[in-house]
């Protein structure tokens, strides 16, 4: 790989962030959670096909996603490895919250999407932002008796909501029947 001149890599550099402010948009406009949308609860990514790495980060989100949105593709990275996780396909979404895999706590949703540019994998985008419930034993998820994770609510390991592009109803029901507004 040659060496790229110094503006030339501010170029693509500023390029990069700017995919990441518009998806940082997108993901607020499109917001059910006011926590998302008017607090800016959440953020957005671009990750190393390989390693997880970050690439770029929109300016929007907030900054301690930073670290852990990258720790945890990166453990979806090392997952599907493993054989733990399904091979990532054109038009598959994982989610995960899992804070033992990545996260911060349950409320905090992450969507990772592996992006394909002729046949191979290309990078990872991911957004996380936070949930206003999903489930446990009080709405929202914080309580000061809590004394396990699975208390603040459902725990999801990373699963493929979408599948070549189709939702996975079955797995879409179990994670409605566990938030208080589903809708």
């Amino acid at each position: 790989m040659s060496q790229l001149d110094a503006l030339t890599l501010a170029v693509i550099q500023a390029g990069l962030q700017q995919v990441c402010n518009e998806m940082d948009i997108a993901f607020s406009r499109s917001a059910f959670s006011p926590v998302i949308a008017e607090a800016d609860d959440r953020s957005d990514g671009i990750y190393d096909r390989d390693t997880g790495a970050l690439i770029s980060q929109g300016e929007f989100g907030l900054p301690v996603f930073v670290g852990t949105m990258q720790y945890s593709t990166g453990e979806l990275i090392r997952l599907i490895r493993e054989g733990k996780v399904g091979t990532p396909e054109p038009g598959d979404i994982y989610i995960v919250n899992d804070p033992y895999l990545g996260g911060t706590h349950l409320m905090d949703v992450r969507f990772v999407k592996p992006v394909f540019v002729g046949g191979e994998l290309f990078c990872w985008l991911q957004n996380t932002g936070h949930w206003p419930d999903i489930g446990g034993m009080v709405p929202g998820g914080f309580s000061a008796h809590a004394t396990e994770v699975e208390q603040e609510g459902l725990r999801l390991p990373p699963v493929k909501l979408f599948k070549r592009g189709a939702m996975d109803q079955e797995i879409f029901s179990i994670i409605a029947s566990n938030i208080r507004v589903a809708d």
